[in-house]
């Protein structure tokens, strides 16, 4: 229904009353229509010919006490409210009149995602998230006169998404909440599997890639005459002659080849082995050319660092180990209760009454008989 114009708008609260896009005008503790936006309903309560009226009922002694109302130290605490009692909207559908209480809608607000949660904190935020909720409810209400709650296989989702629901949670209370393990047994697993916490052998090394081989050996000498080569390698960056290769992946830090183990890449495996070969400091003598694929490189490099390996702390791996621990744990528990309900449910499986599928000859040859 339209008022041709908007009867006086009483406040509850003696404010000024809620009004605006998305706000519903509160008037004589009825919602009768939405300014400035049709109604989100209209359309459908024109269509079945229903008449909707929604009703939002407050006591003042009641909003008073409410959790969403800044009250002042002389009013009762809302905790003492029993808010199932304390009636915030209620609207009629088919003759059946359906109610919202205080309890229904900080129910509804609870089960937002917590940054949603944050928006709905006042009195006025929650009056406009109740608006959300009975458009809400009364989609439902039309999808259920449709026959939309008795679909075949809407109901045979909603079972699977229930049994699903059913073992998680079962789940949680005979696996997870049964799995504990200590200190002891962490460091038990770490000592037991000491060669899965071992960090690789790795060495770092400044290297100049180019694919041109004059400008190579132009490089080389002049590195040999005294230019140093990690100076040499950000001219050539700047310039944007570096190929790509190795030392050329950061351009903050050109040549710069970082740390990398024997197994860092199988493309670069003979650039990598020569660097592993070669002592701290040490430098190539000449142009190191590889071919890849159809490409040709040409390396220039000096081995900066080699670390040789070593076997990782128990307090670097704790976490990795944790989670080792537990999922084992996990799994265990799993066998043992599958276990426990297979023999209570006194399980007997006939595999010889499945068929075996046909080959696919015999399935041409059945299907040229028929």
């Amino acid at each position: 229904m339209r008022y041709a114009h908007s009867p006086k708008r009483v406040s509850l609260t003696g404010a000024p009353p809620i009004t605006g896009r998305g706000r519903a005008d509160w008037i004589y503790g009825k919602i009768l229509h939405f300014p400035n936006r049709p109604d989100p309903t209209a359309r459908n309560i024109k269509n079945m010919k229903k008449t909707i009226t929604i009703f939002v009922v407050v006591a003042m002694t009641c909003l008073l006490t409410w959790k969403f109302v800044q009250s002042d130290s002389h009013e009762q605490p809302a905790s003492d409210m029993d808010e199932s009692q304390v009636i915030v909207a209620e609207y009629k559908w088919n003759d059946d009149t359906h109610q919202i209480s205080l309890a229904d809608l900080n129910a509804a607000i609870a089960k937002l995602p917590v940054y949603r949660q944050q928006n709905y904190k006042s009195r006025a935020d929650k009056a406009e998230y109740l608006e959300e909720l009975i458009e809400e409810r009364l989609k439902i209400l039309r999808a259920a006169d449709e026959g939309f709650d008795k679909l075949t296989e809407h109901l045979k989702k909603l079972d699977d998404y229930t049994h699903q629901l059913m073992v998680e949670k079962l789940t949680e209370r005979e696996v997870d909440a049964k799995v504990n393990y200590t200190t002891d047994d962490l460091m038990a697993h770490y000592q037991q599997n000491l060669s899965e916490y071992i960090e690789d052998e790795k060495v770092r090394a400044t290297c100049i890639t180019l694919d041109d081989e004059d400008l190579a050996h132009e490089t080389l000498d002049a590195i040999k005459a005294g230019k140093d080569i990690v100076e040499m390698a950000k001219e050539l960056s700047e310039a944007g002659k570096l190929a790509n290769g190795p030392g050329s992946s950061d351009p903050e830090d050109p040549g710069n080849t970082y740390f990398f183990t024997k197994s860092s890449s199988a493309r670069w495996t003979e650039f990598i082995d020569a660097v592993f070969a070669q002592e701290v400091g040490e430098m190539t003598e000449a142009v190191f050319e590889i071919d890849i694929n159809d490409e040709t490189f040409y390396l220039i490099f000096r081995k900066e660092e080699h670390q040789p390996e070593r076997q990782k702390e128990f307090d670097e791996v704790k976490s990795d180990i944790e989670r080792t621990v537990e999922r084992t744990k996990k799994r265990e528990r799993i066998n043992e209760w599958v276990a426990e309900i297979t023999e209570k449910g006194k399980l007997k499986t006939y595999a010889e009454n499945i068929p075996t599928p046909p080959q696919p000859e015999e399935a041409e040859t059945e299907e040229s008989e028929q």
